[in-house]
């Protein structure tokens, strides 16, 4: 989760470089990039943190899905721009 939300402080922090000095703010694609450098380890692990247990799934797939997520949702914001 740590790893998502930093993923998730990085598209923050240049959404409001963009609105704030749009000459000098980084593109979304890169944006994304860096995203992804901090929510794919998150993902792995919390993928790797899986057990044979039912309850271990539910713990992993809050930070699965919150990971996922910051992969896929600013990928699919840049493809529908």
């Amino acid at each position: 989760m740590t790893l998502a939300t930093f993923g998730a402080a990085v598209w923050g922090v240049a959404l409001l470089w963009i609105r704030v000095e749009p000459q000098s703010a980084p593109s979304l694609g890169a944006t994304w990039m860096i995203s992804a450098a901090f929510t794919a380890p998150g993902f792995l692990l919390a993928f790797l943190s899986l057990r044979a247990r039912t309850a271990w799934l539910l713990f992993a797939s809050i930070p699965l899905l919150a990971n996922g997520m910051m992969l896929v949702l600013p990928w699919l914001a840049l493809k529908l721009r």
